[in-house]
């Protein structure tokens, strides 16, 4: 026995695909697919939603006059943030330069009172650094090394919380006054550091603790 014709006639195998399509494009679901270019799940829109954006995009095509929500949105009046320039070869190596990892940074980046932060000041002004120098003994370069870590997990804690400041801002819905504001930050920010890396650019690479914390400072303004 084989199996049995689900349509007996051309006609009723018609009108049961036009009732499939019907129903395919009443449907307000998304499709999840994969997609093998991007290495990605993509939400595809079916049904309801495509053809939704179909007929809107014929109706412009045809020269549609009515007004949507987006276009009155588009039309209120919105702040130009300015454009972020672009980053100085100099900026992306600073900024891709690992993060401490020893016990004191890790300390300093949960609480304030975990270390002796009261020299700290010293190193969060702007380089070049002209305070000085001890003789670079081991002991000397040793605490070099511990200052830097106290002052990266210093840093650490304190952009997380201006960071969740950030977040919760985000939540509250007031995200293009944040965005602007971000944007324009970053703008001055990033002229700053490209002006004082070049005054301090061609100076000697060595283990002096001016020139160490002088590169601590571009790492983390990057």
């Amino acid at each position: 026995m084989g199996r049995r014709a689900q349509y007996l006639t051309l006609a009723e195998r018609q009108a049961a695909e036009r009732a499939q399509k019907a129903r395919y494009a009443d449907s307000p679901r998304y499709s999840i697919i994969f997609s093998y270019w991007y290495g990605a799940t993509h939400l595809i829109p079916s049904g309801r939603v495509k053809r939704q954006s179909q007929n809107s995009r014929a109706y412009h095509k045809k020269g549609g006059c009515h007004t949507s929500k987006l276009s009155l949105l588009s039309n209120q009046p919105r702040r130009r943030c300015s454009s972020v320039p672009p980053l100085p070869p100099s900026l992306i190596s600073f900024a891709t330069m690992p993060l401490p990892t020893s016990n004191l940074f890790h300390e300093a980046s949960h609480s304030a009172d975990a270390l002796d932060e009261s020299d700290l000041h010293l190193w969060e002004q702007e380089p070049p650094y002209n305070y000085p120098e001890p003789i670079m003994t081991a002991h000397e370069a040793h605490y070099t090394k511990n200052l830097v870590d106290v002052l990266f997990g210093r840093h650490w804690r304190l952009a997380k919380a201006v960071r969740d400041g950030h977040a919760l801002r985000f939540a509250n819905g007031k995200v293009q006054d944040l965005l602007d504001e971000i944007v324009e930050s970053l703008v001055g920010r990033v002229h700053r550091w490209s002006t004082i890396a070049s005054c301090i650019t061609g100076t000697e690479l060595d283990t002096n603790r001016n020139n160490v914390m002088a590169d601590c400072w571009l790492q983390w303004q990057a």
